[in-house]
């Protein structure tokens, strides 16, 4: 993912990441592509951050609830 990053971040030339709007692009074709582009990077980089967050609330509830249950119920 990093190593991603950092071989496609001149791939768009000089427009700037978040595409604006008064940026003298050469076609409505290219703003489109700038900004799948930008929304691709932004979900590359977010999707990671939200699983690991959603896996420790997992564990952070796993051991709130069954903190103090005996194991040795017959």
């Amino acid at each position: 993912m990093i190593l991603y990053t950092i071989f496609t971040k001149d791939e768009m030339g000089g427009i700037p990441f978040f595409c604006p709007v008064d940026y003298p692009y050469t076609s409505h074709l290219i703003r489109t592509a700038c900004q799948v582009r930008a929304a691709n990077l932004l979900i590359m980089w977010i999707s990671p951050a939200v699983a690991l967050f959603l896996v420790i609330a997992a564990l952070i509830i796993s051991f709130c609830c069954c903190a103090g249950k005996d194991d040795n119920i017959v």
